[in-house]
Formats: C-alpha cells, structure tokens, sequence
C-alpha cells in the first residue's frame, strides 16, 4: 500500500503559482518519487495549472552579460547547429539531435541565463524520430537571430575570441578521426565539413596566420544524393592533418569545447600522441561505439518540461 502524501492545498498552490515551482520540483521538495502524484493532488484540488504562455512568462531569463569570450562561443553555435529566431518578446536558440551530448551542450552555456525545453517529433524525411531543444531567451540575445555568413572582425582579430568562436563552431560541425599512416603509425585528423564556405575560409586564414598548416576543398556538389535528400548547396571540407597538427588544436579546444563526445576524442588523441595505429584503433573503435550508443531516450514520458513546451515551430 502506497502512503498517501498530505499537502496543503493553500501551500500547493503557493508553491505552483507564487514561488513558481514545477510539479517535478514540488515532488523532490516532499520526497515523492513521481511528479504525476504532484499533478494529481493539483487536479483534485482543482489547481489551474499555467498556460503556454504563463509558462513562458514565468521561466528565467536573464539578460546577456556582454561578454565576449561568451558572445563569440555563441556566435558559433548559432554558425553551426542551432537556427535563432524571435519568439513572442524572447529569442529562441533550437535544433534536434537525439545524442545526450548535444543536450548537454545546450544546458552547459546557457544554463545561467535560462530553463530549457525539449520534446519528441518526427523529423520530415526521415523514419527515426529526434529531440526538439531550445532556449527563450532575453531579448539582449538579439545578435543570435541572424546566422553569421562571415565571422565578426573583433573575433578574428582576437585569439580568444577566435578559439572561443572555433570550440563552439567545432561542437557543431567538427569531426576527430584516427586513420593509419603508413604501416604502422596513426594519423589524427581534424575536420570541418559545412556548406558555410566564407566561414570556412576565415577559419583556415586564421588558423594559418598561426602556424597550423590546413586543406580546404569542394567535398559534394550541390543536387548530389544524399542519405535522405539532394544537397541544397556545395559542401566543403577544412582538415588539419597530422598528429602534431591536431594535437596542436585539440589543446586548444579542450578548455573552451562544452560537447562531450568531442572532448573524450580530444583527450584520447593527447594521451595516446605517441602510440602506433595498432595500439590504438581497439580502444579508438570502443570509444566511437559508445558515442553512438549515448542516445536520448525516444519517449514521452522523459520530457520532464512536456507541458510546458510548444508542439510547433513558430
């Protein structure tokens, strides 16, 4: 028999409406496993429960600091993965992904300036269903609405800022490869394959304004099949090749990279700089196996904020 949980209703609702608390976060303040038992005692008590609206009103966000190591990592998710858009009187910064990496990004650098939301749908084109994810955010973050076509001059002519922009742009869009070289030696590779060819080359005249020695190439042809559509627009590749290359900008990007997955494959390539290809690849193959079992569970029931999300893109 299950013990039933006594809360006031005047404190219930006090809770809900005047400190602003979630069902989740009212059941963790009582020690109730499950928040639907919280949800049921605001029905019984025929608690209104908040409007999309309300919710939105009522989430936290604070406004933009003004600083620009921040800025400039923006600004490079906002280059890569994630499209920003005015949202009723807020700005929303979203993608889809199902990796736990990639939500873990999200909570990672905006974590102090606003609550995030997410919930299931079935992305067009494709059988596999993914995660919607996205920030409100004050309105001070105006300057993520725009997609980049160039990086800003203040951030090229910043070594800080660059990388800060580089780590968030490689969180996106960058891949780590081990390859072998030769008979027996690894290579590591780094690269960056985007349509944005003006951002690409103002990475690579950067990167070699500083010393590292880069590829640049056209990768697929616009109208090229792809696993699920035709490419929109051409496809570029920036590589560094090379041990002491890669290793180079791994250091970099490990202090500044917020994605999980590319910091375990940055780190292995530090530690193991050294070894051979057969040395390697075994613990290099368990790694990308693991990455690729580190899924967000497709189901309902784990968006904990369902309720309070909109089921459209506006």
């Amino acid at each position: 028999m299950h013990k039933e949980i006594h809360i006031a209703k005047a404190v219930l609702e006090d809770l809900y409406w005047n400190k602003n608390l979630k069902p989740r976060q009212i059941a963790q303040m009582f020690g109730i496993k499950n928040e639907r038992t919280v949800r049921k005692k605001m029905e019984k008590y025929d608690i209104k429960r908040r409007t999309l609206s309300e919710a939105m009103t009522v989430k936290m966000k604070m406004p933009f600091t003004g600083d620009l190591a921040e800025k400039a990592y923006f600004l490079g998710l906002r280059t890569g993965d994630f499209h920003g858009k005015w949202v009723k009187k807020c700005i929303r910064l979203q993608t889809s992904t199902t990796h736990d990496a990639q939500l873990a990004l999200l909570l990672s650098a905006f974590h102090k300036y606003a609550t995030f939301c997410k919930y299931l749908y079935k992305k067009p084109n494709s059988k596999q269903d993914e995660w919607f994810i996205y920030v409100d955010l004050h309105p001070s973050f105006d300057f993520l609405v725009e997609k980049p076509t160039q990086i800003p001059s203040w951030i090229l002519n910043d070594d800080t800022f660059f990388f800060n922009f580089l780590a968030a742009y490689m969180d996106c869009e960058g891949n780590w490869h081990l390859t072998k070289s030769h008979e027996i030696h690894a290579r590591f590779t780094f690269r960056l394959r985007t349509g944005d060819k003006e951002i690409l080359e103002n990475v690579k005249r950067k990167l070699e304004s500083l010393g590292y020695i880069t590829v640049f190439s056209l990768d697929i042809t616009k109208g090229t099949q792809g696993p699920s559509a035709p490419f929109r627009k051409d496809m570029y590749n920036l590589t560094l090749n090379g041990r002491g290359q890669a290793s180079k900008l791994a250091k970099r990007l490990i202090p500044l990279s917020m994605h999980s997955e590319k910091v375990r494959k940055m780190r292995f390539m530090l530690k193991h700089k050294d070894s051979k290809y057969l040395e390697l690849v075994s613990d290099w193959n368990k790694i990308k196996n693991q990455i690729k079992k580190e899924t967000l569970p497709l189901k309902e029931d784990w968006c904990e904020d369902q309720r309070n999300c909109s089921k459209q893109f506006y």
